[in-house]
This record gives C-alpha cells, structure tokens and sequence, in this order.
C-alpha cells in the first residue's frame, strides 16, 4: 500500500528522490545545506523541475520535503 502525501504534510530523510517516489503535486524542499528549492512531481515519473530558492541555511543532515500543492488533471499527464 502506498502512501500519498497531503498539501502542508513535511517529511523527511536522507534521499529527496526516495522521499517522493511515486509522488504527484509540487512540493518544498529543503536540501541539507539549507538550500530550498520547489520540485514538480508526476507520479510514475523522476522529478520533472527542480528550482532554487533563495533561503538562508541550517545545519542538518536530512531533506525535509513539504507538500504545498496538488497537479491539476492536465498537469499529471503533460
């Protein structure tokens, strides 16, 4: 059984690709330098975008991913 996260659940761990596998939506990453960046995922798909932000920077060893947005339905097959 596979979970699905919800719009505003964070999680984390030590793998950005294996924390969304099988994901659809956009999320909110923080990568372990501290750098945030926002992701697009497609379930059944690798990440498809990938961007920057600007954001100060912590001192942690895991990502920390939040969902902050579901895909529309003609989103998920573009």
């Amino acid at each position: 059984m596979r979970i699905v996260y919800k719009v505003n659940e964070t999680i984390t761990g030590y793998d950005l690709a294996e924390l969304l596998h099988g994901e659809s939506g956009i999320f909110e990453a923080t990568a372990p330098g501290g750098e945030k960046f926002q992701i697009v995922c497609r379930a059944e798909q690798s990440i498809s975008n990938i961007r920057l932000l600007p954001e100060t920077k912590t001192g942690t060893t895991l990502w920390r991913a939040r969902k902050i947005g579901e895909l529309r339905s003609e989103q998920e097959t573009a």
